[in-house]
C-alpha cells in the first residue's frame, strides 16, 4: 500500500469503502464519541460536520482492525504477527526533509488549544477533553538521544496540557530532566502516518531502539522529519499538528478523572506542559483513538503481544500465536499451540502470567481455534476445558497500576485455563468444517451482489 501520510491512507481507505464520512452536525463534547460507540464496528469514521469548529475534520478507527494494518505493511493479515516481529527490528532511519506540510501555518501568540482544535470529551465524568491520539517527543538531556512514545494528555484549557508520563522512554527523559531542576523541551503530534502510531506501540528505553527507526521498519520505507520550529527535535514533516511546548520542573496538578483504556475512571498528580508555538496543515484533519474502543484493542494487542511472543517460542515451541480481548486493557488473553502436551500447555501459562502485569487470564487453546474469533474462544473454553483438571491459580504477583481490582498492597492473583483437547479420542473435539472451495465461492458472491 504506497502512501506518504495520514491524508493518503485515508483515500485508500475511502476507495475500499473502508471509511464512514459523516455530514451531520455533532459536537466534540460526548457526541462524536457517543457516535463512535453507537457505529460499533470495523470502519474508519470521519466527521466532517463539528460543531464550533467549521472547515476541520476529525477521524476516528483509523487502525481498527488488522487487515487494515496488513495492507498499510503489504503483506498477508496471516502473516501479520510475524510481520510486525521483523518489520520493527528492521530498523529504517528517518529522512530529514525541509519542505514540510505540518508547517503551511504557524501560531505564536494567543494560543488557545480548545478553540483551535476540536478535541473529544469522551465520557460522561472526564474532567475535560483529551488527546488520545499524540506522539509526545523528546530529547534525553543528559545523551541528547531523541525518542517518542503515545500517551495520554488532558487537554486543561489556552496553552496548558497534563500528561500522564508512566512509560519509558518519554518517562525516562523527564525524570532525568527534573532530578537537576530542567524543564524538557517537547514536541507534539497529532495526526500521524499511521506507521508512527505502530512504532511508537513498541518498546525502548532511553537508550533505544528509535521508535520512528522502528515505524520506518514497520511501513518499509523512512519517516519523514523535520526541525522543529524553535528547539532542537525533529517532528513528523507531514503530520496534521505540532504542538511545541515545555514540561514545567517541579509541578504536579491533578490530571484526570479521565475513562481509561480499563472502562473505569482514573486520575493522577501529574506534570503539566505549556505550549508556546503551533503548526499545521491547512483544513488539518484531527485524528483522535477512541478510549475504550476497537482500536486501541488492535494495535496494543499487535505491539504487546510481539514483545513477548518471540522469547515465548523460545521455551515453548509450539506456541503459535497471542491475542488479547477485546476491552479487556490486555488483562485477560488467548494463546494457539499446536501439538502441545499438558506440561506444555501449563508451562506456558505460568510463563505468559509472570512476564507481563498486565496480564491476569489466559486461555490456552489448540490451533484449529481462532483466537482472533472470540466467540470460537468461547467455544473452545466451553467444550474442551474442565475446572478441576485445566485450571492454574497463582496469587500473591504484582497487579497492573491501572486495574481497579488490584488490592491495596499492589499483588493480584492471575488464572491460566487450559482449553486444549485431551485424553485418547481426540476425535471427539473435532471441530465442524465447509471446504474451502465452497467458502471462496460464497464469498465472491456475496461480494458481487453487494452482500460484503
Amino acid at each position: 500500500m504506497a502512501y506518504r501520510d495520514l491524508r493518503d491512507f485515508l483515500k485508500i481507505l475511502e476507495e475500499e469503502e473502508e471509511l464512514l464520512t459523516v455530514q451531520e452536525q455533532l459536537n466534540p463534547r460526548f457526541e462524536l464519541s457517543a457516535a463512535m460507540k453507537v457505529i460499533n464496528d470495523t470502519r474508519a469514521v470521519k466527521f466532517d460536520n463539528i460543531i464550533g469548529y467549521p472547515g476541520k475534520a476529525a477521524v476516528c478507527n483509523v487502525l481498527g482492525t488488522r487487515h487494515r494494518i496488513a495492507r498499510l505493511m503489504g503483506v498477508p493479515e496471516e502473516t501479520l504477527t510475524q510481520s510486525f516481529i521483523d518489520r520493527k527490528s528492521q530498523l529504517i532511519n528517518p529522512l530529514v526533509v525541509k519542505e514540510a506540510p505540518v508547517k503551511e501555518v504557524i501560531i505564536r501568540e494567543n494560543i488557545d488549544l480548545p478553540s483551535l482544535i476540536p478535541v473529544l470529551t469522551y465520557h460522561e465524568k472526564d474532567v475535560s477533553p483529551y488527546f488520545t491520539s499524540a506522539i509526545i517527543i523528546a530529547r534525553d538531556p543528559e545523551t541528547g538521544m531523541q525518542n517518542m512514545g503515545l500517551h495520554r494528555i488532558q487537554v486543561k484549557g489556552g496553552n496548558r496540557l497534563g500528561s500522564l508520563l508512566a512509560n519509558p522512554p518519554i518517562a525516562t527523559f523527564w525524570q532525568r530532566a527534573e532530578s537537576v531542576g530542567q524543564g524538557l523541551e517537547v514536541a507534539i503530534a497529532i495526526g500521524v502516518d499511521p506507521a508512527i502510531i505502530l512504532g511508537a506501540m513498541t518498546k525502548a528505553t532511553a537508550e533505544g531502539p528509535d521508535k520512528f527507526a522502528a515505524a520506518g521498519g514497520i511501513k518499509g520505507e523512512a519517516i519523514e522529519l523535520t526541525p522543529a520550529e524553535t528547539s532542537n527535535l525533529l517532528v513528523p514533516a507531514r503530520a496534521e499538528i505540532i504542538l511545541e511546548g515545555r514540561i514545567i520542573p517541579g509541578l504536579r496538578e491533578q490530571e484526570g478523572p479521565f475513562g481509561e483504556s480499563t472502562g473505569n475512571y482514573f486520575q493522577y498528580e501529574n506534570p503539566v506542559i505549556e505550549i508556546h508555538t503551533i503548526t499545521h496543515r491547512r483544513e488539518f484533519i484531527y485524528h483522535n483513538i477512541q478510549v475504550w474502543g476497537t482500536e486501541p484493542d488492535v494495535i496494543l494487542t499487535l505491539g504487546v503481544s510481539t514483545e513477548n511472543i518471540s522469547s515465548l517460542k523460545r521455551m515453548v515451541p509450539s506456541l503459535k500465536d497471542i491475542n488479547f480481548s477485546p476491552g479487556t486493557c490486555m488483562f485477560n488473553a488467548v494463546a494457539s499451540v499446536q501439538g502441545a502436551t499438558t506440561a506444555e500447555v501449563r508451562k506456558l501459562m505460568n510463563l505468559i502470567l509472570s512476564m507481563d502485569q498486565r496480564i491476569k487470564n489466559i486461555i490456552v487453546v489448540d490451533d484449529d481455534v481462532n483466537i482472533f474469533d472470540m466467540r470460537e474462544v468461547e467455544w473452545a473454553l466451553a467444550t474442551r476445558f474442565q475446572a478441576d483438571r485445566d485450571l492454574l491459580l497463582l496469587t500473591g504477583l504484582k497487579g497492573y497500576v491501572i486495574d481497579p481490582s488490584v488490592g491495596a498492597d499492589g499483588f493480584t492473583a492471575k488464572i491460566g485455563m487450559d482449553a486444549t483437547k485431551k485424553g485418547e479420542d481426540l476425535d471427539k473435539f473435532e471441530k465442524i468444517t465447509m471446504p474451502e472451495e465452497s467458502i471462496s465461492r460464497a464469498r465472491e458472491a456475496l461480494k458481487a451482489s453487494g452482500g460484503i
